[in-house]
């Protein structure tokens, strides 16, 4: 395997963090345009060192010397994400590493701040995708809707300049999300990143 599929792959599939007796799958499932952007990005391994830089806010060159090495993107982005949390070195956190358990608890990290940012982390890109914010789209999930469904919809609602609650309203068992953009207005085809499977609900 490449080193870009190598590290797609890691990115992507997610791996088990281990902290005390939990077990953490991270990092949630992101919005399939942010698995694209990633993949366009993964041109080089230059491109992850900058986006993972930009991200963790850890030294880019000492993420590129990372995987030049051939440390694996999933270890890369732990040791990002616990330098993150506990203020450490991004360098430093690495080499710490035996397995993640024992790392995250020397620094004095659990389970749950893990698990906690992932989830954040997860929710900003799906809010950003959906073109609203964190504090909207949870409370959309809480009240049923699934994150698919909450992105069409804040995504027509910003072209209409309507509220993402009464493009959601509008969506029922026997329409689509292409009936509910034609009636506020809006193309669904000029308004989503990629091809976008409408179908009506059995």
């Amino acid at each position: 395997m490449n080193i870009k599929k190598k590290i797609i792959a890691g990115l992507l599939s997610g791996a088990l963090f281990l902290t005390g007796s939990q077990a953490l799958a991270a990092p949630p499932e992101m919005p399939d345009q942010e698995q694209n952007w990633q993949e366009k990005e993964a041109e080089h391994i230059g491109g992850w060192a900058k986006y993972i830089s930009e991200k963790y806010g850890v030294e880019s060159a000492q993420v590129e010397a990372a995987l030049n090495d051939g440390v694996h993107i999933e270890d890369v982005k732990y040791a990002a994400v616990l330098a993150k949390l506990s203020g450490k070195n991004f360098s430093d956190v690495l080499a710490m590493k035996v397995d993640w358990r024992q790392v995250a608890e020397k620094l004095g990290i659990t389970g749950e701040q893990v698990k906690n940012f992932f989830e954040q982390e997860r929710d900003e890109n799906f809010a950003a995708q959906a073109k609203t914010d964190v504090k909207t789209f949870r409370s959309l999930l809480k009240d049923g809707y699934n994150p698919h469904d909450i992105m069409i919809a804040g995504n027509i609602a910003n072209a209409a300049s309507k509220n993402i609650k009464d493009v959601l309203d509008k969506r029922k068992i026997n329409n689509t999300w292409e009936d509910v953009a034609k009636s506020f207005g809006v193309d669904l085809k000029k308004i989503t990143p990629h091809p976008l499977k409408h179908h009506r609900d059995k």
